[in-house]
C-alpha cells in the first residue's frame, strides 16, 4: 500500500523552466558570445544538474564551477519573480497531506533552493523531507535521492513523480511507481522512459494513491 508520494521540483511542481533556460543564455552569452547554442541544447538543460550540463561544453572542473557560480548569482536574483506552482500543486500537496501521506522533494537543485521555490510557491508547508544534489553523492537517473527521501520518511512504498526521463529511470531503479506529467517539455523522451502513469494534471494523482 503505497505511503509516500515523492515528487521532482522543477517542471513538475513548479514552473520554473523559462527561468532555468534564461540562466544558461545569460551564462553562455557573457561567457562564450560566439558559440551557438539551439533552443533544444537549452531545453535539455532542464532536468540534470548544472554541472553535468556546463559539463558538455567545458572539462576544466574549475571553469565549471565559475560557470555554475555565475549561472546561480543570474539565477538568484531573478528567482522569486520568476516562478510560480503549477496549477493545482498546492491543492494536490494540502490533499495528500490531509489523507495522510508522507510527501517529499527529490530534486537535482540544492537543497536550499528548493526549499527556497517550494516556500516562494506556499508548497513548502505541506513537504516532510527535501533532497537536494547536495544531500547525495550521485544523481538522477541513480536512485539514491529518492531512496534517501523514503528512508527519511520512513516510508514503506512510494510513488516519484516527475517530468524528466530521468526522473522515471530513477523511480523505476527505486522500485517506485512513477508518473510523468504531460506539460513537461521533455514530452517525447518523458513518454519514451515508460512512465507507469502519464497524467495531464496534478490532482490525477489522486487517482493512483
Amino acid at each position: 500500500m503505497i505511503d509516500t508520494i515523492l515528487f521532482d521540483l522543477d517542471g513538475t511542481l513548479i514552473d520554473s523552466n523559462q527561468l532555468i533556460i534564461d540562466s544558461f543564455k545569460a551564462v553562455f552569452d557573457k561567457q562564450y558570445p560566439n558559440l551557438e547554442v539551439s533552443e533544444a541544447e537549452y531545453v535539455s538543460f532542464i532536468g540534470p544538474t548544472l554541472w553535468e550540463s556546463f559539463g558538455k561544453y567545458e572539462k576544466d572542473p574549475v571553469k565549471i564551477d565559475a560557470l555554475v557560480a555565475l549561472y546561480k548569482r543570474y539565477n538568484k536574483n531573478k528567482h522569486d519573480g520568476a516562478i510560480k506552482p503549477f496549477p493545482h500543486a498546492v491543492d494536490l500537496l494540502r490533499t495528500l497531506k490531509q489523507r495522510g501521506y508522507k510527501v517529499g522533494v527529490a530534486s537535482s537543485k540544492m537543497h536550499e533552493v528548493v526549499n527556497q521555490g517550494l516556500s516562494i510557491s506556499g508548497l513548502i508547508d505541506f513537504v516532510d523531507v527535501v533532497v537536494g544534489m547536495d544531500d547525495v553523492t550521485a544523481h538522477k537517473p541513480n536512485p539514491e535521492a529518492l531512496l534517501k527521501a523514503l528512508e527519511l520518511l520512513g516510508g514503506n512504498k512510494a510513488i516519484y513523480i516527475g517530468d524528466h526521463p530521468n526522473d522515471i529511470i530513477a523511480g523505476k531503479n527505486a522500485n517506485m511507481t512513477t508518473i510523468g506529467v504531460s506539460y513537461t517539455w521533455h514530452l517525447d523522451k518523458l513518454i519514451a522512459s515508460h512512465p507507469d502513469y502519464l497524467i495531464n494534471d496534478l490532482m490525477e494523482v489522486l487517482n493512483y494513491v
